[in-house]
């Protein structure tokens, strides 16, 4: 395997230089910055290091990666086949070059690409038959059943049958298997606009927490990247749900300035939901219940209705744990008890408030003489 130090080597000084201007641009999609730096991506990028580099919306025919690193390479409406990009000795673990280049390679040997056509020319119902049986844990040539079955996946335009296949793949799947993993990275590029297909990505991604959260982080954040909304605020929710509070923060700068307010929503409804239910709670209105839009302030009168809401509710809870009515954990009575016990719900909302900021959301501010 090549480290940093041999990919240096390999580098002229004039392409090194306009290669770390590339990389280190946050403007244009790569095929663009490639374009500004003056390289020709048929012969300047050999053996670079492209860790972790966003395609999105780049056209890589004529690409040569040769010896790259591409690990981590990741994006959306990336156009690319094994036939028109060269990835020669390239480093592509991880990347959403790895799936379609392990299924190319599966089908390069006579024996598996004839078994590959009799399988294709089956109907839909005797695939996925072929499917239970084959690709489930156990069964002898899993990995390259797994790989028929995707290309199965990729070449079927059957909504049902897509469904199917996805299903028992990921029935077949083990903790941080990389197989599925990739798979999902091509799945993310190839469908990014596919609501349904893109949920189920991010719910097999979301349960295999054995690839490491900055992976998974990655790998969903080029969906932001979507034209359509609804798969915008699945990534938003996701990354919301797996990030550090740094990563909330800059993430906010992206969510909460969006003209749509459904994006926001799925920004702020994550994030007080992850809080707990007292934070889900104050980022209502008091009145109808529904999110409160960061654009407005907290009114005096909905502050008073929300802290007689919130005393209703802690008697409630309190209620039900004496008379052993209430099933769930006293989520309400946790949060709010001892402020109210102890007369202090104003400093305790303001504190709450102060945190919500932390997190990128706007300082909501008491209104005074409250």
């Amino acid at each position: 395997m090549k480290d940093d130090l041999v990919l240096d080597a390999l580098i002229s000084p004039a392409s090194k230089e306009k290669m770390n201007k590339v990389v280190a641009s946050t403007s244009g999609n790569f095929g663009q910055l490639v374009r500004i730096a003056g390289l020709d991506p048929a012969t300047d990028l050999l053996h670079s290091d492209l860790r972790n580099v966003d395609l999105t919306d780049t056209d890589l025919t004529g690409y040569d990666f040769t010896g790259c690193d591409l690990r981590g390479a990741r994006g959306i409406r990336v156009k690319w086949s094994p036939e028109t990009v060269v990835l020669t000795d390239a480093l592509i673990e991880g990347s959403l070059f790895a799936h379609r280049m392990a299924i190319f390679t599966a089908l390069a040997n006579p024996e598996i690409r004839l078994l590959h056509r009799r399988i294709s020319g089956l109907s839909w119902q005797d695939q996925v038959v072929w499917a239970i049986r084959n690709v489930r844990r156990g069964v002898p040539d899993l990995e390259r059943n797994r790989l028929l079955a995707a290309s199965l996946f990729e070449r079927t335009t059957d909504s049902f049958l897509k469904g199917e296949l996805l299903k028992y793949l990921e029935k077949s799947t083990s903790e941080g298997d990389e197989q599925i993993y990739n798979m999902m990275l091509d799945i993310i590029n190839g469908h990014s606009n596919d609501l349904h297909l893109i949920s189920k990505t991010i719910k097999i991604l979301n349960e295999s927490q054995a690839f490491g959260r900055a992976r998974l982080k990655s790998a969903v954040e080029a969906l932001l990247s979507s034209s359509d909304n609804r798969i915008v605020a699945l990534a938003i929710r996701f990354l919301v749900s797996v990030g550090t509070k740094e990563e909330i923060r800059e993430l906010s700068e992206f969510a909460l300035s969006k003209r749509a307010a459904p994006l926001r929503y799925a920004f702020i409804g994550t994030l007080v939901g992850r809080l707990g239910a007292g934070y889900d709670m104050i980022a209502r209105n008091p009145t109808n219940k529904d999110l409160r839009d960061i654009n407005r302030g907290l009114p005096a009168e909905e502050l008073l209705v929300l802290i007689r809401n919130i005393r209703r509710a802690y008697l409630n809870e309190q209620a039900g744990i004496r008379d052993g009515t209430l099933r769930d954990e006293p989520k309400i009575s946790k949060e709010f008890g001892a402020a109210i016990e102890g007369n202090f719900i104003i400093e305790k909302l303001d504190q709450m408030f102060a945190r919500l900021a932390e997190f990128g959301m706007p300082r909501i501010k008491i209104p005074q003489g409250t």
